[in-house]
C-alpha cells in the first residue's frame, strides 16, 4: 500500500561518545575475569519467552461468550510487556488453532520459558480434556476429537521448555456439555509433566463464569496479579485463588497441579544484588552477561544496587535507564513536600483505561541536524527544565475506546493492543480533552521538542533508542504491510515503546520550513503555518529514512491517515501548569495561524446538527455535526473546521480532512445554507429541524 504525502529527514547528530567501541573492549576484558559470586532472590532468566494466547467467543448460538477475545488481547499485551514474544489469536476455528499449536511449537526450544493461554469453551470426554473451536460440530461423543482440540496435543509442543505454564480459562458452561455418555462438567484433571504448571479458572470438574466485565473474573484477577513484583508464580496464583474466592462468593475456587522445578517470575522486582557479577553456568558473551544482570538488577528498589553498576559499567548499555532509575530512587528518598511531583523514571497510570505514563527527567540536548534537508536545521540546544510524563506506548485501540466510545482506526480489526490512528490533529485533541475531564489531569500532546528528547532518552543513536532498525521500529521492510501491536519491539533507555516505526504521533507544534526561531526552552512552537501540524515518529509504512530520531513529517490539522496517523499523550506534573493546561485548546492564540477559531458574539451561531447535500450523483446526502469550537464531523467520520470567511456577508468556509472545501452563505434566519465545493458543485445545507 502506497500513501502519498510530503516527508523531512533530519540527520543525526556526530556521535557524542564513541561509546559502542568502547562499551566493546570494556564488556569483553569483563567477560573474561574468572566467575564471581552474584546473590540475587532469582535464578538468572531463560533466553527466550514464548507465549501462545488464545480467546474463542463468536461461538454460534447460545454458545456464544462474552470475554474470552477481551481476555486473550489483554493477556497478550501483558505478556508482551513482560518480555514474552506473544502469538494470539481470537475466534479461531480448528485448523487455525492447529496451525497456531504448531507455530508455537516451532519456536518452544530446549531452555526457553513458554506459556499457553485458553479462554472459551473446553470440555472433557473420559478424562481427557479438548478445547473448542468456534466452527466445532460435536453431535455426540465420536466426533469431539476430530471436532476440537485435545490438550495432550499442546503439552506435546511445551515438551522442549525448561519451564511451561499452561494457564485454562475453559471451565464455563457450554452448550456442548452432557450431550452424551462420557461427557461432564467443566475440566479433567491434568497430571501435570515434569518443569510444568497447568492452572485452572476453577477446580477440575467444576464451571465457572464468564463474567459481567471487560474480562472473566479470574483473567481479570490474573492480569493484576501478573504486575505484581518480586513473587513466584505459585504465589500469583494464590493471590488469584483468594480474590477469585471472594469475590464469586466461594462459588469458583481455581486450582494448579504443579510439577515445577524451578523458579519463575512473571514481573522480577525486588531483586537485591551483594555484587554485580553474574553467576552464569556456560559461556557467555559480554552482551549476554550485561543483558541478564540488567534483567536482574532493573526492578530493584535499592539505590546502591545502580550506583555500583554505574560504577563497574561506565559505557554500560543500559547506562541511561541506570541514571534515570537512580534519579528517581533517590528523589523518592528525599522527605515529602505538600505538593509532591512523582520522581524521574517512575510510571504513572491516572485511571483503568488511562495509558501508562512514565516521568521523563529535566535535561538538555541537541535538536535537528545541520546535514539533512532544510527542514530539521540548524541544529540547536535545547533545554527541558522540568520533569513531564509521556505516554510508555502510543494510545491504543481499546484506550481510545474507552474514552471516545468508537474506533476510527485502519486496522480496528486486529486487536486492542494495536495503536489507534486515522486520526486527525483535532481528534487528538478533544481525546485529551476528554481524558483531562475524566482524571481531573491536564493532558496534552508532547511538543516537538520534548518529543524528540523523549525519543534520543539521553543518547545519539540514529533510530530511538538503537542503531538497529530492526530492534526498535516497524517499518516497511518488518511490518509486512500492517501495523502491529504496541510494545512489540525495544524500549529506548527511558522505557518508552516504538518511538520509531509503527504509527506516526502527533505533536503540539504548528508547522515550520525549519528550526530558525524555534524556541529553545522545550516548549510548542505556537506560530508559523498552523493549519498544518507537525508529526514525528515515521509509521509502519515508511523506509528507514522516515523513522530516524530527527525525522519529521508534515500534514493538514484535519487530515486523518489510514492506518497511520496516530497519538501519544503526555501530562505535566505541576498543579500550576496542569490548571493552565485545563482550558480548552480553542481558548488560545495563536500568530500566524490559519487554524479556526471560535466565532465572534457577533457572528451567527450555526452549531447544531444539519443536512448536507451536494448536487451529485457520486457523492451521498450527509449529516454534518458543527460545533462552537471551529469544528465539525460528518455522519461519514471525516472531520471538518470551519470559519466565517466574511462575516457581514455571512459566508463561511468549510473545509474537510478529505481535502475538499465547501463554500457556504448563511441565509438571514440563519436555518439553511447554499454554496459550492472546489469544482464549483452546488452545495445545500438545511438545520436540522428547519421547515
Amino acid at each position: 500500500m502506497s500513501i502519498s504525502r510530503a516527508h523531512s529527514v533530519q540527520s543525526i547528530l556526530p556521535r557524542l561518545f564513541a561509546l559502542a567501541l568502547t562499551c566493546l573492549f570494556a564488556l569483553a576484558a569483563f567477560a573474561a575475569e574468572p566467575v564471581r559470586n552474584l546473590a540475587v532472590e532469582k535464578p538468572a532468566l531463560a533466553e527466550r519467552r514464548i507465549a501462545l494466547v488464545i480467546g474463542n467467543a463468536a461461538y454460534p448460538g447460545a454458545g456464544a461468550l462474552k470475554n474470552p477475545a477481551n481476555d486473550a488481547r489483554d493477556i497478550a499485551a501483558k505478556l508482551r510487556r513482560l518480555g514474552f514474544e506473544v502469538i494470539v489469536r481470537t475466534d479461531v476455528r480448528q485448523k487455525e488453532m492447529l496451525r497456531a499449536l504448531t507455530e508455537f511449537g516451532d519456536k518452544v526450544q530446549a531452555g526457553s520459558e513458554a506459556l499457553f493461554f485458553y479462554a472459551g469453551h473446553g470440555m472433557q470426554v473420559r478424562g481427557r480434556n479438548y478445547l473448542i473451536p468456534i466452527d466445532a460440530e460435536i453431535r455426540n461423543e465420536s466426533s469431539v476429537s476430530s471436532e476440537a482440540v485435545d490438550v495432550d496435543q499442546l503439552l506435546d509442543k511445551l515438551a522442549p521448555a525448561r519451564l511451561s505454564l499452561v494457564i485454562l480459562d475453559a471451565c464455563r458452561n457450554n452448550p456442548f456439555e452432557r450431550r452424551f455418555r462420557g461427557g461432564g462438567q467443566g475440566l479433567a484433571q491434568i497430571n501435570a509433566p515434569t518443569g510444568t504448571l497447568i492452572a485452572y479458572a476453577t477446580a477440575p470438574g467444576k464451571v465457572a463464569a464468564d463474567g459481567d466485565g471487560r474480562n472473566g473474573l479470574y483473567t481479570s484477577e490474573l492480569l493484576a496479579a501478573m504486575d505484581v513484583p518480586g513473587i513466584k508464580i505459585e504465589d500469583v496464583f494464590k493471590r488469584v485463588r483468594g480474590n477469585v474466592v471472594r469475590k464469586s462468593g466461594e462459588a469458583q475456587t481455581p486450582w494448579e497441579s504443579s510439577s515445577l522445578t524451578g523458579d519463575f517470575y512473571f514481573n522480577a522486582g525486588g531483586t537485591q544484588i551483594a555484587q554485580l557479577t553474574p553467576q552464569l553456568a556456560g559461556a557467555r558473551t559480554a552482551a549476554q552477561i550485561e543483558d541478564e544482570l540488567w534483567d536482574a538488577i532493573k526492578n530493584s528498589e535499592k539505590v546502591g544496587v545502580f550506583e555500583e553498576y554505574i560504577r563497574q559499567y561506565a559505557n554500560g548499555r543500559y547506562l541511561a535507564q541506570a541514571h534515570v532509575k537512580l534519579a528517581g530512587l533517590r528523589d523518592a528518598t528525599r522527605p515529602a513536600t505538600p505538593a509532591t511531583t512523582p520522581a524521574a523514571g517512575q510510571m504513572i497510570k491516572d485511571c483503568t483505561e488511562c495509558p501508562d505514563m512514565v516521568v521523563l527527567p529535566p535535561g538538555s540536548f541537541q535538536m535537528g541536524g545541520n546535514s539533512y534537508k532544510d527542514w530539521g536545521k540548524p541544529a540547536h540546544a535545547v533545554t527541558i527544565s522540568r520533569a513531564f510524563a509521556l505516554g510508555k506506548t502510543e494510545v491504543t485501540q481499546g484506550q481510545w475506546m474507552a474514552i471516545m466510545g468508537s474506533n476510527p482506526s485502519g486496522f480496528k480489526d486486529y486487536g486492542d493492543d494495536f495503536p489507534v490512528e486515522k486520526i486527525s490533529w483535532h481528534e487528538a485533541k478533544e481525546f485529551l480533552r476528554k481524558l483531562s475531564a475524566r482524571t481531573g489531569k491536564a493532558y496534552r500532546l508532547p511538543s516537538e521538542a520534548e518529543w524528540e528528547y523523549a525519543c534520543r532518552a539521553g543518547g545519539n543513536h540514529e533510530y530511538c533508542g538503537s542503531q538497529s532498525i530492526e530492534a526498535v521500529a516497524w517499518y516497511t521492510n518488518n511490518a509486512g504491510g500492517a501495523a502491529h501491536a504496541v510494545a512489540g519491539k525495544q524500549p529506548n533507555a527511558f522505557g518508552l515503546y516504538d518511538m520509531s516505526g509503527n504509527a506516526l504521533e502527533w505533536v503540539e507544534d504548528c508547522w515550520n520550513d525549519s528550526y530558525n526561531g524555534a524556541p529553545a526552552d522545550g516548549s510548542a512552537w505556537k506560530s508559523g503555518d498552523c493549519s498544518n501540524r507537525v508529526l514525528r515518529g515515521g509509521s509502519w509504512n515508511d523506509g528507514q529514512e522516515f523513522v530516524r530520531s530527527a525525522a519529521r513529517t508534515i500534514y493538514p490539522s484535519t487530515s486523518r491517515v489510514f492506518g497511520i496517523s496516530g497519538l501519544r499523550v503526555a501530562r505535566e506534573l505541576s498543579e500550576r501548569k496542569e490548571s493552565e493546561l485545563a482550558q480548552p485548546a480553542a481558548t488560545k492564540q495563536e500568530t500566524r495561524t490559519t487554524e479556526p477559531a471560535p466565532p465572534s458574539s457577533q457572528s451567527p451561531d450555526i452549531t447544531g446538527i444539519w443536512h448536507w447535500s451536494v448536487r451529485s450523483f457520486l457523492v451521498p446526502d450527509r449529516t454534518n455535526t458543527v460545533n462552537a469550537d471551529g469544528t465539525c464531523l460528518l455522519n461519514t467520520g471525516t472531520t471538518c473546521v470551519w470559519t466565517y470567511e466574511d462575516g457581514e456577508k455571512r459566508k463561511i468556509a468549510f473545509r474537510f480532512s478529505d481535502t475538499w472545501t465547501h463554500t457556504m452563505t448563511l441565509a438571514e434566519d440563519g436555518r439553511a445554507m447554499k454554496g459550492t465545493d472546489n469544482w464549483g458543485t452546488a452545495v445545500t445545507a438545511t438545520k436540522a429541524g428547519a421547515k
